[in-house]
This record gives C-alpha cells, sequence and structure tokens, in this order.
C-alpha cells in the first residue's frame, strides 16, 4: 500500500506523462527511438563486421561499492562520470568497430547527473546510425533508503556505421515479484534493428538476481524465437556463465547469484541454429570483474549468430584501468554473402 500511494503521488507531483512512459514499458513489443543518416552506406557484406559488446555500466566507473554489489553507492561524481563516458568513447574509437551494442548507458538519470550519455557518445563517435531503448525508465525509484535512485533512464544502445532499417523494443520476461514492484524495477528488453540489406541485430541485457527463479530462463526463450529463421547477430550481457564455468569456484556470496545446476545460457549454446562467439573453453574469455575481485573471472557477455555465418577473433579489449565491471567484447563476423 505505501508504495501504491508512493506511485500515485509521483504521478501527481511529476504530471501523468512519466508515468505513462513507464507503464507503456509494459507493452510486448514497440517501437525504438531511431537516429537513421539516409546518406549513410548500406552494408554489402564484401567484409565481416567488426563488433564491440559493452556494458558499460552507466559510465560512473567502478572506483564506488555501489548499493547492487552490496556498498551504499548510488550516484557517482560529475566530473567521474564526464570522465569515463570520455574514456569509453575513446576506447570504443581505438577499437574502431563497425557495430557498438552497448547495455547500461544512462540518459538523464540523477544517479549520473542527468547526462545525456548516448548523446554524448554519438558526438564522441562517428556513427551515423543508432538507437535506444529504455529498459529501466522510472520518474522516481524510492530505493535504497541511505541514498534514492530517484530518476532513471538506462538504456540499451546501437551504434552502427552503416544504416538501420528500423529499431523495435521488445519486452522480455519480468522477475517473478508483484506489478507495483515491477514498476520500479528494471524491465529487461531487447533492441532489435536489422541492417539495410544485412543481418538483424539484437542488442540484450538479461535479469540479474534472479537466484534460480526461471526468470532468465524464460527470456532466454523469447530470445531464441525472436532470431528464428533470421540471419542475425544477437549480443549483451546475460547475467548467465557458458557451459564451461562452475559457479562453485567463485566466492560463496558471488556464487549464489548462479543456482542452477546448468547454465541459463545452456540452449544458446547446444542449439544447431544458434552459433556461439565462445565456441568451448580454450576460446571463452573472462568479462566481468566483481567489486570483491582485482580482475574479471567469469564470463557473462555473450554473441550468437544464424547458421552460415562465423565469428573470427573473439577476445576482450584492454582498456585504460577498468572503466567499468565489464571488459568490452570485440569480435568480427562473416555472414553467409561474406
Amino acid at each position: 500500500m505505501r508504495i501504491t500511494l508512493l506511485a500515485a503521488s509521483i504521478a501527481i507531483t511529476s504530471g501523468l506523462r512519466p508515468l505513462r512512459r513507464t507503464i507503456q514499458h509494459f507493452k510486448k513489443t514497440r517501437p525504438a527511438g531511431l537516429w537513421n543518416d539516409a546518406t549513410a552506406p548500406t552494408y554489402d557484406g564484401t567484409k565481416p563486421l567488426r563488433v564491440c559488446v559493452w556494458n558499460v555500466q552507466y559510465g560512473a566507473g567502478i572506483r564506488q561499492h555501489y548499493f547492487y554489489d552490496g556498498g551504499d553507492a548510488v550516484s557517482a561524481p560529475r566530473p567521474e562520470v564526464e570522465q569515463g563516458i570520455k574514456k569509453i568513447g575513446d576506447a570504443i574509437a581505438t577499437i574502431d568497430p563497425d557495430v557498438v551494442l552497448l547495455q547500461e548507458v544512462d540518459r538523464r538519470s540523477r544517479r549520473t547527473h542527468k547526462i545525456d550519455e548516448f548523446k554524448l557518445l554519438r558526438e564522441r563517435l562517428d556513427f551515423p546510425c543508432a538507437a535506444s531503448a529504455a529498459y529501466w525508465r522510472v520518474p522516481y525509484v524510492p530505493h535504497p533508503k541511505n541514498e534514492h535512485v530517484g530518476r532513471i533512464g538506462m538504456h540499451l544502445c546501437t551504434l552502427s556505421k552503416y544504416q538501420l532499417q528500423d529499431a523495435t523494443r521488445h519486452q522480455l520476461p519480468l522477475l517473478r515479484e508483484s506489478r507495483v514492484r515491477q514498476l520500479f524495477n528494471l524491465r529487461r528488453c531487447v533492441l532489435e534493428t536489422p541492417l539495410v540489406n544485412g543481418p538483424t541485430l539484437f542488442n540484450t541485457h538479461l535479469s540479474a538476481f534472479s537466484y534460480g527463479d526461471g526468470t532468465v530462463e524464460r527470456q532466454i526463450s523469447r530470445l531464441r524465437e525472436l532470431v528464428e529463421g533470421k540471419e542475425f547477430l544477437l549480443a549483451g550481457d546475460l547475467n548467465s556463465l557458458t557451459p564451461y564455468e562452475d559457479a562453485s569456484t567463485l566466492a560463496k556470496d558471488e556464487a549464489a547469484l548462479y543456482p542452477e545446476s546448468n547454465t541459463p545460457a545452456a540452449p544458446l549454446y547446444v542449439d544447431p541454429n544458434i552459433v556461439p562467439l565462445w565456441r568451448d573453453a580454450s576460446t571463452r574469455r573472462a568479462t566481468y570483474k566483481p567489486w570483491t575481485s582485482p580482475a574479471p573471472d567469469r564470463t557473462i557477455d555473450h554473441a550468437f549468430c544464424s547458421p552460415g555465418a562465423a565469428f573470427a577473433g573473439g577476445g576482450v579489449f584492454a582498456t585504460d584501468g577498468y572503466l567499468s565491471d565489464h571488459q568490452p567484447v570485440v569480435f568480427e563476423v562473416s555472414f553467409n554473402n561474406t
């Protein structure tokens, strides 16, 4: 009841439009934000796509011990956010990809001083085409107690040197919690952006802290439905280990995040119609660095492509220090007509 009254208060004090925008994210499928330069080249398949996949931890860096990792911090100092986004942009420029799939990009969130990180990155980088889809957009989040998250706008963002046909946001299954909690919590999604005359790009970030309640399995099932029958690249932070890892090797509190006997990502690795970037234990690279570890100790960032396509390379790009709790994953992918 207390949260319900708070939601009503937010609607009155903040206006109905932000609340309507929040509620519309429960819709299963809807258009996403699209910026498409008609003068940009179209992908002709004569060379592989060079791709960077990166959860940028909303540009806040890793100096703060954030509340979702057991600390108290919610926001980061404005100079750190501005410098973090600049360094992230510099790293992407050095990688020089054709396509960038980003997760956790803040757009006008209180915790990052209402900086539009998507706008700054587009201004810094030479990508004429881009798309953005929110998966945590709430007028006011009254949590945690010591410092409220407040206004939040966290997005999946796709940047491309090639023309995009359109952009669609697909809602994924939500955590098993009350409708009111779902209103304030993250609403995981997939950002679908077909390249003109090329493969379809799927950018996603699946649920964390589900503790084996079946949510991630249901989200994986939805991903398989979305890519079926398409020429595609699917990538992002799946918050799931590869089949080549054993959660018991992690610290006890970290292992508790992966209680399943088989990783929820397993169906993506055994489906004959899906080709994984991490083909086996020898090709796997650790991508995620928790607060308690001095270096990445697991792989929760994944990439997959359609049959007939092929990955080359596949590794993490060593940034100037750790700009995020995730390292950027970089690879090339060739499609049937390449």
